[in-house]
């Protein structure tokens, strides 16, 4: 992963901080091109990811970058993962290998309710849960960074400090996304700091 696609993973965080600030107890589904950072996001955020793919092989290299905690090959295994993470409000990353539109079916099928969706909205919305799209999610991160007066800085390894993290949601940031982005962090850091205009 390089910092592009870390910039991608801090952007989902901010719209999901957007909505709510900590995202324990939640379930949210992911599917599509930016599925697995989508995940490292809402893990960072506190909550758990469902991501959907047929691709066995993307998603057993998703595990090894730390983007995902496990892959299962249905959803009756990934709710038994998941089942305890969510009551304990512990975050937790599961893809599923298996046909998305077949087990998203499943999932309405059976009761299975996410907050929130980072696939194609048409894909949720004809089962009736509320999606995100990756252009939609930034857009809704970029606002809320600069509402708070804050702006985007890459700091290269060398200089990566904890500098601002007294605000939780900014702290979360720099404390859990070592855990999800590994590879990405040895070569610096997406942070959040406060725009000179705003000091």
């Amino acid at each position: 992963m390089q910092a592009d696609a870390q910039l991608v993973t801090l952007r989902l965080y901010g719209a999901l901080c957007s909505l709510r600030e900590d995202w324990g107890g939640a379930l949210v589904v992911a599917c599509g091109e930016s599925a697995t950072l989508a995940a490292a996001a809402v893990g960072i955020a506190g909550g758990v990811c469902l991501v959907l793919s047929e691709d066995a092989a993307a998603m057993k290299a998703a595990l090894r970058r730390g983007e995902l905690d496990f892959v299962v090959n249905t959803l009756d295994e990934a709710l038994r993962t998941m089942k305890n993470e969510v009551r304990q409000k512990r975050a937790l990353a599961v893809g599923c290998v298996g046909n998305v539109a077949a087990v998203l079916a499943e999932m309405v099928e059976r009761g299975v309710q996410p907050e929130a969706g980072f696939c194609r909205e048409a894909e949720l919305e004809r089962r009736g849960m509320r999606g995100l799209d990756v252009a939609g999610a930034e857009r809704m991160c970029r606002d809320w960074v600069e509402a708070r007066g804050w702006r985007e800085l890459f700091v290269p390894k060398d200089e990566a400090q904890a500098q601002d993290a007294d605000w939780l949601v900014r702290e979360r940031w720099l404390r859990r996304g070592p855990q999800y982005l590994r590879e990405a962090t040895r070569v610096g850091r997406w942070v959040w700091v406060e725009s000179p205009a705003a000091s």
